[in-house]
């Protein structure tokens, strides 16, 4: 199905809304649990929502949270389309449970990778809707997804810092490439510099910023995380090595990344499909 572009619209939020029938189809999938069968119940009534209509669709994804989806070409943006219940839930439930417990105001979260930023959307709208101080900062290099990320903070009224840079373990520029088919495997290339993109660190990031604690972080760079985070435990004090890390680490039984995180004093609380949680001894 061609779209009807492949980049954020500067059409207000509401114009590509899914006709009242579709959406009830969207909103029908919302009943269903995190089993074998609900997850194809959800699938049916996801493509159901969504057949023979071209991208993009405008969609509340929770209350406080309005995203201009192309779940064709995204395959985050295909889970939340329809069926956010299951999506990353419990990494996104670790999340808000972090904030929730945090006594270190205000809770300050790192979404590196942060593709069009649903992580640190509901994040922002729990926040919100809590009355919780936060600050997130959204990383996000790939000039496509990052016109997506603004067009949703701007949609839901989020307080997001977008950071258009690429993270790996030393400063630089570099290109990204791949995300044709979907749009979260965009990657770094730091041999080439067409289209160029800035290359910091994390720990850079952060003192460019101004940031002396980070209570959580999401890392998911697509071949990068290993080198980013072994460059911050080695660069930054303690004192900014967070309470909870989200990391895309696949499915084997352990890792170099795990490896690491466990030699840094992290224990992992929870790998769901092919993500990890994390939270630090201290």
């Amino acid at each position: 199905m061609t779209t009807k572009a492949d980049t954020s619209s500067d059409a207000d939020f509401g114009v590509f809304a899914l006709p009242a029938d579709r959406e009830a189809l969207r909103k029908n999938a919302s009943k269903f649990k995190d089993t074998r069968a609900g997850r194809l119940r959800i699938s049916y009534y996801r493509k159901r929502a969504f057949k023979d209509l071209p991208d993009p669709f405008d969609v509340t994804i929770i209350p406080g949270v309005n995203a201009r989806l192309w779940p064709r070409s995204n395959r985050c943006e295909k889970r939340a389309f329809a069926g956010q219940q299951v999506w990353d839930s419990s990494e996104r439930n670790a999340l808000i449970t972090a904030m929730k417990n945090s006594e270190r105001k205000p809770f300050i979260f790192l979404d590196v990778g942060a593709n069009v930023g649903l992580y640190s959307l509901i994040l922002a709208a729990q926040a919100k809707d809590t009355k919780i101080p936060v600050r997130i900062l959204a990383i996000e290099p790939d000039q496509t997804n990052r016109a997506r990320l603004e067009f949703n903070i701007a949609a839901s009224n989020a307080d997001i810092e977008v950071l258009p840079i690429a993270i790996s373990d030393k400063r630089g520029k570099g290109s990204m490439v791949g995300g044709d088919v979907n749009r979260g495997e965009a990657r770094l290339d730091t041999k080439t510099t067409t289209d160029p993109v800035k290359v910091d660190t994390l720990y850079g990031v952060c003192k460019s910023r101004k940031i002396y604690h980070v209570n959580a972080m999401k890392v998911d760079i697509e071949g990068y995380d290993l080198k980013a985070l072994s460059c911050f435990f080695a660069k930054a004090p303690e004192e900014l090595w967070p309470a909870l890390l989200i990391l895309e680490t696949g499915r084997a039984p352990t890792t170099p990344l795990l490896e690491l995180c466990e030699q840094h004093g992290y224990t992992i609380t929870k790998r769901a499909g092919i993500n990890s949680i994390l939270e630090r001894n201290i």
